[in-house]
């Protein structure tokens, strides 16, 4: 048996699981989470959905996401662990990540290149535009069917994931199913409203005051902005709409990669990186301990803004 075989058969089998997702959640992670947790609700399994932070407000239409729970919440940890969209256990919050000496079986299903393969099962291929595409290939395998609700949550992880089906990563596998999700019933329209249509006049104010920040590097292949913890305070935003902003670098004629330095409490510096053509960001993110896709990474580091700064600007110049 596959090893996609050998995790259709553990999920039919099992009467009960968490499905846990990484920290500081995305489309695609709670689209996928919320996915297989319905169609498998669907075949009167007990799957509780768990993620260590609150679900974003652009992302409050997703069908099921009012019953996912915090990990202190969790009083009894069931014996099958799902998690998606992880590079690995240490992604999911430190709470879960001590989750897998307390499980018998933990199934990773991920598309990331970085993907440390922890599971006793791992379904994993990073050619994937979104992790939503493996969820979606292991329920056609599965005696489910595809509700509207699910239909719209994998289809919100596509969308997101591929930024509106613009960016490299999105496929004719992907475009076929997405129509697939639509024509069984996927919300385009609310999805439509929640992510693009309901912006908070504050986060035009963020995005003013980010611009201002805008420099240019590398004979102006490199573009990057900043957010300080004062600048996210003064908005009085939640750190969510923060996260879109390293897409406006990569807009300007020229740039190769775009970073986007993010104050954390504690003398912490979050780092989005996305590249056009040639830059493999992911390899500049795991020399700081993060990672992601060649073209969209992501890493924390502890330090100094501006000498965060000088630090990733010149590993990102090496790689140029």
């Amino acid at each position: 048996m596959s090893e996609v075989g050998r995790i259709v058969a553990t999920l039919m089998q099992a009467r009960e699981m968490a499905i846990v997702s990484h920290v500081t959640p995305d489309g695609d992670c709670l689209g996928s989470m919320l996915a297989l947790a319905l169609a498998l609700k669907q075949q009167g399994k007990r799957a509780i959905s768990v993620n260590a932070d609150p679900v974003p407000e652009t992302l409050q239409f997703l069908p099921g996401q009012a019953d996912i729970v915090s990990p202190d919440r969790v009083t009894r940890i069931p014996p099958l662990l799902v998690v998606v969209d992880s590079t690995d256990m240490e992604r999911a919050g430190p709470v879960i990540s001590t989750w897998d000496r307390q499980v018998e079986m933990i199934i990773n299903i991920d598309h990331h290149v970085s993907n440390s393969f922890f599971g006793h099962l791992n379904m994993v291929d990073s050619s994937a535009a979104a992790t939503a595409e493996l969820i979606y290939a292991l329920l056609q395998r599965m005696p489910v069917r595809i509700t509207p609700e699910i239909a719209t949550c994998l289809y919100t992880a596509l969308i997101t994931d591929t930024g509106s089906f613009q960016y490299e990563n999105c496929t004719a596998t992907t475009l076929r199913l997405a129509a697939d999700l639509l024509e069984q019933g996927a919300k385009a329209q609310l999805m439509r409203e929640y992510l693009w249509e309901r912006k908070p006049l504050a986060s035009l104010h963020l995005l003013s005051a980010s611009l201002a920040t805008l420099t240019l590097g590398c004979d102006n292949q490199i573009a990057w902005m900043k957010v300080t913890e004062a600048m996210l305070a003064d908005s009085g935003l939640a750190p969510e709409y923060a996260e879109s902003l390293v897409n406006y670098p990569r807009s300007i004629a020229g740039v190769e990669v775009s970073l986007l330095f993010r104050e954390l409490p504690g003398g912490l510096v979050k780092v989005n990186l996305r590249s056009k053509k040639k830059v493999d960001v992911n390899r500049v993110a795991e020399a700081f301990d993060g990672g992601g896709h060649r073209r969209a990474a992501g890493c924390i580091i502890k330090g100094e803004l501006n000498e965060v700064i000088a630090m990733v600007v010149a590993a990102v110049s090496k790689e140029l």
